[in-house]
């Protein structure tokens, strides 16, 4: 039996809808049980290339009220166009697994992250049953122990990461959901 595979995906866009401009893709192959990196995936697209990309007012002012010195140095290491970052991610998917039914695919939110690939991905190589959410497995572990979501979250914080850089989100995520993961399978 082929081993599974559960990559955790982060995406920043330039809109809140599932046709927003995705411009940058960070992933990270792991092993649930050990929060072992098995391969990466950390590309951003050059929003240059487009000849007309709609960005939602909303969305670019809580990028330039987060973090405007990110979202510049983001955009300005831009290379090929979003339908080149979205095609790489899919060959790169494809490449960890030829069969779907392997891939577990983490978002922070299947309704935003997964939602977002899955509409505008070519073909969805993710099995139907295979989408998770960050925010579930938190909430569980976070009933289980005993404490508010952010008490948990604020367990795992690590001041080397950059919030919302995905490729650093992604680490995050990976160290939340494996600690997370570890408490609701250990016997009390």
């Amino acid at each position: 039996m082929v081993k599974r595979i559960d990559v955790m995906v982060d995406i920043e866009t330039l809109g809140t809808d599932s046709s927003a401009p995705i411009f940058q893709i960070a992933a990270i192959a792991f092993d649930i049980e050990t929060g072992e990196h098995y391969d990466k995936f950390n590309k951003i697209a050059d929003i240059e290339k487009e000849e007309y990309m709609p960005i939602d007012g909303s969305t670019l002012k809580w990028w330039l009220n987060t973090n405007k010195e990110l979202l510049t140095d983001l955009l300005n290491k831009g290379k090929g166009s979003l339908d080149d970052l979205l095609d790489d991610f899919q060959k790169w998917l494809e490449y960890l697994s030829d069969d779907a039914k392997n891939i577990y695919l983490w978002g922070n939110g299947i309704l935003f992250d997964n939602k977002m690939l899955q509409y505008q991905l070519r073909e969805y190589p993710i099995y139907y049953k295979n989408d998770r959410d960050v925010r579930t497995i938190v909430d569980l572990a976070g009933k289980k122990l005993g404490v508010t979501e952010q008490e948990l979250k604020d367990s795992y914080n690590n001041d080397s990461l950059v919030a919302h850089d995905a490729f650093d989100d992604v680490k995050y995520q990976i160290n939340l959901v494996v600690g997370c993961y570890k408490e609701l399978i250990k016997n009390n």
